[in-house]
């Protein structure tokens, strides 16, 4: 979440008149930025991470572990050296990590205060600034308070699940189980809430798959004790200005066979991890924006983080869906109609323009667009398939609209395009340039869950950026229909799919261009040169029928296991493909230490690929279901959680292992905690010999370095 702009916000009756204006003049606003920067390049790659974190207020006495709601006053001590800096009071202050606030009271977002180069160098400050940021939220906490990167809360939802418990049933939310004062109190998060419940003309709707073990209820009921009705805020404090007021003892009796979530907060309150890349120009970003699509999948699988919430075990281990329907805000005959996603959900087109994006055959599913911002795009010289794009996100009304934000100078200004471009919440983000900085064109990957440890949060991260390296240096092509990307999302949503799920995936990756990889080392140890049992053109009759293949997460991450180094077709898989990569960027001595340092990272990640590691979801699954005091009804009480969160504690800590999760990896590999002045240190001694992380230019085209 960027710096976020203070104003009055419309209510949405008000906002009527100026929704079609927002929506006009992003479109205008767009259109001149597209003017002034679609030819800009920036070589070097740059690049950053997003982790957003909780706070937990511990009672040792009674053994609760609750939501901590103080992140508001946390960030702002945080932001002081920010605030400092850009004042120009303090110059010589050093600020290595950026803090913001997210939707909910319990969570903080940070980021790194510079973003990453392409020196290989800046890859083992990965781990040591997530370090310093856990570090710099710790010490603004109280003894009896934590600060952890956990997906999902369990218990979120549950009877006074926050400390200090807040009522519940507020005129924002209107939530059974969710209290409006758990939202962050700039105007935007409340406006959002709001909106979002008017547009649709009801509460939001979520329903997760409920886990049924052998003393599961086959129902559970909407209003229960855990829905604290002595918390609810008393009628005469309620305002009812909508239809979508429901009262609680209109609720009594009703019963659902799922876990039922009614407010915004069920979702915008899950943390997650996200990387940002900076590409070379706007055909490079396109083209990543696409290829990174359909691994976000497999990577949400991989990082599985999310199963149990509301106090209860889901049959499902990842939050996407839960976010998904928390601000879904279509009408009914929308979601019945031509809008078939909520504005929360995977992409619904590719928008390349290179020859092996092929429309007919990959974007596959019907998509809405406004027609007018279509038409215009058009007319303002933006090709066909940028100008869908940018039309089907402008398919959206605007949420927030802000009276004293209304006018706005649409020939430098984005302020109306970022209105709908950041509230259209996908898998991957196709990211213009601010006409006014110095900044690239970017695609942000924003499908991964986060992860306990900081040790793992950098290993993904790494890991998107050394793949995104791969994909441009070796011109893959990860290409299948975004229908079949669509099915390999739900198939991520099965619980322990990380293990058993087969997910849809291309059998030959490479490109035929001019950067095309001259050999790889597969799984089995040989030496293979690529070579293909169907050509990468297709005709006329489209996709053959064995372009596709359903593989295990092993086989896309460590490629197909092969008897000898003669074959007609080899899956080399993700791993192999970025050692090849590193070890095509030079053998110095001082970027072969740093390799090997990054090699630890991409065998953590291939041992959770291949099943030798549990993912996050499953570990905590395992926990509660041999838990001492669970009774196999699917609950996790407060004894439980009070136990899960001190385990995780001490895990991010490092001052236990858990094989099973991180196996001998962690916390023997754990960063070292620098201060500020010291990572700029590091950063300041790259030298000569250190090797830049290249994209098309590593080989030439006789495909030689």
């Amino acid at each position: 979440m960027g710096l976020l702009t203070a104003g009055r916000p419309f209510t949405w009756k008000d906002s009527e008149p100026h929704r079609e204006r927002v929506k006009r003049d992003g479109i205008t606003q767009f259109l001149h930025a597209y003017e002034k920067v679609r030819d800009r390049r920036r070589p070097m790659l740059k690049w950053g991470d997003e982790v957003e974190y909780v706070l937990i207020k511990i009672d040792d006495t009674s053994k609760t572990a609750r939501l901590c709601v103080r992140a508001p006053e946390v960030i702002e001590e945080l932001q002081v050296a920010e605030r400092l800096q850009i004042s120009g009071e303090s110059s010589d202050i050093i600020v290595e990590t950026l803090w913001r606030p997210e939707y909910a009271n319990w969570m903080v977002e940070g980021t790194p205060g510079t973003p990453y180069r392409s020196f290989i160098r800046d890859l083992t400050l990965v781990e040591k600034n997530m370090a310093l940021r856990r570090a710099e939220i710790q010490g603004l906490l109280g003894d009896d308070e934590l600060v952890l990167s956990l997906t999902a809360y369990p218990r979120l939802g549950c009877k006074q699940f926050t400390d200090p418990p807040k009522p519940v049933y507020g005129k924002y939310a209107r939530s059974f189980y969710t209290s409006d004062m758990h939202i962050n109190p700039h105007p935007r998060f409340p406006t959002l809430t709001r909106n979002i419940r008017l547009r649709r003309g009801s509460k939001v709707d979520v329903h997760m798959p409920l886990f049924m073990d052998e003393n599961t209820p086959e129902l559970l009921p909407v209003v229960c004790d855990e829905c604290d009705p002595g918390c609810v805020m008393p009628p005469e404090e309620v305002t009812i200005d909508d239809h979508a007021y429901q009262k609680v003892e209109d609720a009594c009796g009703e019963k659902k066979d799922d876990v039922y979530m009614d407010s915004m907060a069920f979702g915008m309150g899950c943390s997650c991890l996200q990387v940002t890349l900076q590409c070379t120009d706007i055909g490079e970003c396109r083209h990543l924006y696409d290829q990174l699509h359909t691994v976000a999948p497999i990577l949400l699988a991989l990082t599985a983080a999310c199963p149990a919430i509301r106090g209860y075990l889901l049959d499902t281990d990842v939050r996407w869906n839960i976010i998904a329907g928390s601000v879904d805000d279509r009408t009914p005959e929308e979601a019945m109609g031509a809008i078939g996603k909520s504005r929360y959900d995977s992409i619904d087109l590719y928008i390349s323009d290179r020859k092996a994006m092929i429309p007919d055959i990959y974007n596959d599913i019907p998509i809405a667009v406004n027609e007018n911002a279509y038409k215009r795009l058009r007319e303002g010289g933006v090709d066909d398939r940028l100008a869908q794009h940018i039309a089907h996100l402008f398919i959206r009304d605007p949420l927030v609209i802000f009276e004293d934000h209304l006018e706005q100078d649409n020939e430098t200004d984005m302020g109306h395009f970022e209105n709908i471009q950041s509230t259209n919440w996908n898998t991957v983000r196709f990211k213009p340039p601010p006409p006014d900085s110095d900044i690239g064109w970017r695609t942000e990957f924003r499908s991964m869950e986060v992860q306990f440890t900081d040790f793992e949060n950098a290993a993904f991260s790494i890991f998107i950026v050394l793949l995104s390296r791969v994909i441009i240096a070796f011109d893959l092509n990860l290409y299948m229909p975004i229908s079949k990307v669509d099915e390999n999302m739900q198939i991520a949503h099965e619980r322990n799919a990380a293990e058993s799920g087969r997910f849809y995936f291309r059998r030959n990756i490479f490109g035929e261009g001019p950067h095309k990889v001259p050999s790889f080392v597969c799984s089995c140890g040989h030496v293979h040169v690529p070579k293909f049992s169907w050509p990468s053109e297709f005709d006329d009759c489209g996709l053959p029928p064995d372009a596709l293949e359903l593989m295990t997460l092993d086989e896309i991450f460590n490629g197909t296991n092969l008897s000898g180094p003669n074959c007609n077709f080899a899956f080399p898989g993700f791993i192999p493909l970025i050692r090849t990569y590193l070890h095509a960027l030079g053998t110095h001595a001082d970027n072969q230490e740093i390799i090997s340092k990054i090699g630890i990272y991409l065998d953590f990640v291939s041992d959770r690929a291949n099943g030798k590691l549990w993912t996050t979801a499953k570990w905590m699954r395992h926990f509660v279901e041999t838990h001492p005091s669970y009774r196999k009804d699917s609950k996790v009480t407060e004894e439980i959680n009070y136990d899960l969160i001190r385990e995780i504690e001490k895990l991010s800590r490092g001052e236990i292992e858990i094989p099973e999760l991180l196996g001998s990896y962690f916390p023997k590999n754990k960063a070292g905690l620098n201060s500020a002045a010291e990572l700029e240190k590091i950063r300041r001694e790259v030298g000569s010999t250190d090797a830049k992380l290249r994209g098309a230019s590593l080989f030439d085209r006789t495909g030689q370095r």
